[in-house]
């Protein structure tokens, strides 16, 4: 019962440049990409930043997987909630 439980697990996320707000919401998963390669952040991932280099940003929902393409941002995880702040 528990990996079903786990299975449904959150995190929020917010994805925002100088100019518009891309994505805040809840997401299953976010891949994204720094220095040493890809990476992805769970719900209840242990709380880092990291500077993120150009690529695809992922954001994976319920629904449907969101792509944004990056230049360059910094991506915080704190408390089950990642903002990432792209093209600053």
């Amino acid at each position: 019962m528990s990996e079903m439980i786990d299975s449904l697990s959150q995190m929020r996320v917010k994805v925002f440049s100088p100019f518009e707000v891309m994505y805040e919401g809840n997401a299953r998963a976010l891949s994204a990409k720094n220095a040493l390669g890809p990476f992805d952040v769970l719900p209840d991932h242990t709380n880092f930043m990291t500077l993120l280099v150009a690529s695809e940003l992922k954001v994976i929902t319920t629904v449907d997987t969101r792509q944004f393409t990056i230049e360059h941002g910094i991506l915080k995880v704190a408390n089950n909630v990642v903002t990432v702040f792209a093209n600053i």
